[in-house]
């Protein structure tokens, strides 16, 4: 008896702090309604109905509240609760495993509900891993409820094709400690005092190249661009995300001669390497260029730029010294953009905040498209 009394309290105790909970979730919505209902009472009514306000808007968070509320997934089909103790036990059951659902952070001092965890499973790694990926190819992953990636759907890619990746990476295979450390940062670039890039002097260099936030040699390494800037890092943290598509070159190919003439180059980088220009000229003389080519150059290229500073305000696309992970790609794929169709656009939220830049679904979009790229992840149904 004892034992269904400390039930009973138990199940008063997860009445309690749901509400709670509720009450909380609807904090953020009550509060600016209560705020506006208020000013328009007072605006059209003098002020006579201020208690109808403030109850109108919080019965109207609340419900929002309600609405939007996940609901729990039963985890096991086959778990039965029988006669009023199994209520009992289901109520006590449900508050402890919702309690494994809210996240707690520090800055600021919040907790979040969310029983999500990433989408990519561990079968669809060792697939990847052992099966799909190939140095060279285009990394492209999404995640769900960052306020970075509504941002760049915002601004970017909208509703349509790609729109749920938000960032972009070059995966390069293995990476060594010998002649691949030696090529890393060897084309990174600096501002010097006076605000000019300019080529970063060796020491510089030397201390990217033994920096392991920086260059991390290993098994299964991708190249790309964050907020620390561009360095490599494991396959298998890059795959921890909600979405992933791979992008890759076809074995071999070569332009049209109405492809040429209609488009011509169409890079806007035009200071290219030996290697690169090299392959650019030999598509825009209609040769035929293997993947195996381009993906040395592409490989070079993504070292080379190791350490350089990332581009935060999306501004920087044409000078190639900061990037934002698609500007990296794109910087990495320069010698066949005239082949793939990458081109910068203009993107931002209507009007305001412009940028010539390309973005994850861009990149997306003109593998879908242009039928350049192949899209070998996910696998077509």
């Amino acid at each position: 008896m004892f034992a269904k009394i400390q039930t009973l309290i138990l199940v008063a105790i997860s009445w309690l702090v749901q509400f709670c909970f509720l009450l909380y979730r609807a904090l953020p919505i009550g509060l600016p309604l209560m705020v506006l209902f208020t000013l328009l009472d007072k605006w059209l009514f003098a002020g006579r109905f201020s208690f109808w306000a403030w109850t109108s808007a919080g019965l109207i968070s609340i419900a929002l509240a309600v609405a939007t509320r996940r609901n729990p997934i039963k985890d096991n089909p086959y778990r039965v609760y029988s006669g009023w103790s199994g209520w009992l036990d289901k109520k006590v059951d449900g508050l402890i495993a919702w309690i494994g659902t809210i996240k707690l952070f520090n800055s600021p001092f919040c907790l979040v509900e969310d029983s999500s965890a990433y989408k990519v499973r561990g079968e669809e790694v060792r697939k990847l891993i052992d099966d799909v990926l190939r140095p060279g190819d285009i990394l492209l992953r999404g995640f769900d409820g960052y306020l970075d990636g509504a941002l760049i759907k915002l601004s970017g890619s909208k509703a349509g094709p790609g729109s749920e990746f938000s960032h972009a990476a070059i995966f390069l295979g293995d990476v060594n400690s010998t002649t691949d450390q030696a090529i890393a940062a060897r084309r990174l670039q600096v501002l010097d005092p006076q605000g000019n890039w300019v080529k970063a002097a060796e020491p510089q260099k030397d201390a990217v190249r033994t920096n392991p936030q920086y260059f991390s040699p290993g098994r299964q390494r991708v190249a790309h661009a964050m907020t620390r800037g561009v360095f490599t890092e494991d396959i298998l943290t890059f795959l921890r995300c909600d979405y992933i598509a791979v992008l890759r070159l076809p074995d071999a190919f070569k332009l049209a001669p109405e492809e040429v003439n209609k488009y011509g180059d169409r890079s806007l980088i035009a200071d290219l390497p030996d290697d690169a220009a090299a392959i650019r000229q030999s598509l825009l003389q209609g040769e035929t260029v293997t993947a195996a080519q381009v993906i040395q150059a592409v490989r070079l290229s993504a070292l080379g730029k190791v350490g350089s500073c990332y581009d935060f305000q999306f501004n920087d696309a044409k000078t190639n010294q900061r990037f934002s992970c698609s500007e990296f790609a794109y910087y990495c794929y320069k010698s066949v953009h005239c082949y793939i169709g990458l081109e910068l656009k203009s993107h931002g939220m209507g009007p305001f905040l412009v940028r010539e830049t390309i973005t994850p679904s861009d990149i997306y979009q003109a593998a879908l498209t242009g039928g350049k790229f192949n899209i070998v992840w996910p696998l077509p149904n």
